[in-house]
C-alpha cells in the first residue's frame, strides 16, 4: 500500500507549478540572480543587435548552404553560427559556461555566456518558425543540477531565430528570416514532472 506521505506527493506532482517567474527558480537552484537589464548595458546590447541585423542574409546563406538535417537539430547548429558571429565583434566575446568552474559543457541551458565590453550575459539560442510561434509548443526547458552552469547573477538573454524550409516538412535546406532578442528576466515556466526508469529497472523486473 502506497503510504499517505508518498500519494500526496504524488497528486502534487500531477497537479504541477504553473506560472513561476524563471528568476525565482534560477535563484532558488543555483543561487545566483538574473538581472535586470538596465537602460545604462542597451547600447551595448543594440550594438548586439545592429551586428545581427546587418549579418542576417550571410547567416541565413550559411545555414542553407551548410546544414543539413531537421529543424529539431538546427538549435544546436545555430550556437556555432552565433558564437562565431559575436567572436568577431571587438570587444565582444562568446563561449560555452563552466560547470561550477570543472570545466565546459554543451548540453543543457544556458548555451553561452557571451561578454560585452566587459558585461556578462547568459545566451540561449533557439529557433522557431513562423507557424509555430503564437502555439503551445513547448520549447524552453531547464533542470536544475548540482552540475549547474550558472555560477554569476548577471542577465538572461535568449536569441530566437525564425526559420523557413525550403525542403518543406521540416528538412533542409532552411533559410533565416529574421531573429528576436529577448530579456528573461519576465518569463514564466511551468513545472511538470515525470517519473522514468532506465533500462536496468526495466529488465530485472519479473519476466512472465
Amino acid at each position: 500500500m502506497i503510504g499517505s506521505s508518498v500519494t500526496q506527493l504524488i497528486q502534487r506532482l500531477i497537479v504541477g507549478i504553473n506560472n513561476v517567474y524563471f528568476r525565482d527558480v534560477i535563484k532558488a537552484s543555483s543561487n545566483y540572480e538574473i538581472i535586470y537589464i538596465s537602460k545604462d548595458m542597451q547600447p551595448e546590447l543594440q550594438q548586439l543587435k545592429t551586428v545581427f541585423q546587418k549579418n542576417l542574409k550571410n547567416i541565413s546563406s550559411e545555414v542553407k548552404t551548410t546544414y543539413e538535417g531537421r529543424s529539431n537539430e538546427l538549435s544546436n547548429y545555430m550556437e556555432k553560427v552565433v558564437c562565431d558571429e559575436i567572436n568577431s565583434i571587438d570587444n565582444f566575446s562568446a563561449e560555452k559556461p563552466k560547470v561550477n568552474s570543472k570545466g565546459k559543457q554543451s548540453a543543457g541551458y544556458p548555451d553561452l555566456i557571451i561578454t560585452i565590453k566587459g558585461k556578462p550575459f547568459y545566451l540561449e539560442v533557439k529557433i522557431f518558425q513562423l507557424k509555430t510561434a503564437n502555439s503551445n509548443l513547448r520549447s524552453f526547458y531547464y533542470k536544475p543540477s548540482k552540475n549547474s552552469k550558472i555560477n554569476q547573477s548577471c542577465p538572461h538573454l535568449l536569441i530566437a531565430f525564425e526559420i523557413e524550409s525550403l525542403g518543406k516538412e521540416n528538412k533542409s535546406p532552411f533559410i533565416i528570416n529574421r531573429f528576436k532578442i529577448i530579456d528573461l528576466y519576465n518569463l514564466k515556466v511551468n513545472l511538470k514532472p515525470e517519473f522514468n526508469a532506465s533500462n536496468i529497472e526495466i529488465y530485472k523486473c519479473t519476466q512472465i
